[in-house]
């Protein structure tokens, strides 16, 4: 598996930072509509997740590279436990360098001259950082659980036919249960939560809560992954190349 790991490291590499100076336009973008650095690490954390399991996928039809990296001394589970790897490594170097950038950008923003409002807005204060945090983890999960998704679609039927099936296989696991609890009113047996909800938003709100959250979401994160990975292990040893 390291040698596998190693190859998709380098395959992705050069990617990697075209994806980084995406992510910091985007991210800035984001903060400028928002007037606040919030969002930013989460944007990076997010980004970093999806497009390293797109883009990952997109190297294995040039050149028949995924033909030819079998010849190499791995093994499909190698191959699929590699690419998993170098996801959830890009997942952590986005949230990383969102963390310390965003968190970088205020305190410039805490120094600088700037007016009163976007001052409170984009300095370095706790609010900022446990917002900063919490949206970490929260597209920390969104982000696995794209990726969690899309791997076994490209495992099975590759970057090309899985272009056409992802979109389907989206809103089918997405919009479609809630398009069904909303004709069936399924909604409404919700309602009975609203109060826990509530309670576990102020208790995120708090800085053992965003750091329980963090963990909680690094955690689902993995599950995510970990159960994808079982299923992209099953549909790979099946497909032919």
């Amino acid at each position: 598996m390291k040698r596998a790991y190693l190859i998709e490291m380098t395959v992705i590499r050069d990617y990697s930072r075209q994806l980084f100076a995406l992510g910091v336009f985007v991210a800035a973008c984001t903060c400028l509509g928002m007037q606040s650095v919030a969002a930013a690490p989460g944007v990076l954390t997010c980004m970093y997740f999806i497009m390293g399991a797109l883009a990952t996928s997109a190297y294995d039809e040039q050149n028949d590279w995924g033909l030819y990296r079998l010849t190499m001394p791995i093994s499909r589970r190698d191959v699929v436990l590699g690419r998993y790897g170098v996801i959830a490594t890009l997942g952590i170097m986005g949230m990383a360098a969102g963390l310390i950038g965003a968190i970088a950008l205020s305190a410039i923003a805490t120094a600088a001259p700037l007016p009163g409002d976007l001052k409170a807005s984009l300095g370095l204060s706790p609010d900022n950082i446990q917002a900063m945090v919490f949206s970490c983890a929260l597209c920390a999960i969104v982000g696995s659980g794209v990726a969690a998704i899309e791997e076994p679609v490209y495992f099975r039927f590759g970057q090309t036919k899985a272009t056409q099936w992802i979109p389907m296989i989206s809103v089918f696991l997405f919009i479609g249960p809630m398009v069904i609890l909303g004709a069936t009113g399924g909604l409404d047996n919700f309602a009975g939560i609203a109060d826990a909800i509530r309670d576990i938003f102020a208790f995120i709100e708090t800085p053992l809560g965003v750091t329980v959250s963090l963990v909680v979401a690094l955690c689902i994160a993995a599950v995510f992954l970990g159960i994808s990975a079982a299923v992209s292990l099953k549909l790979y040893e099946k497909r032919e190349l």
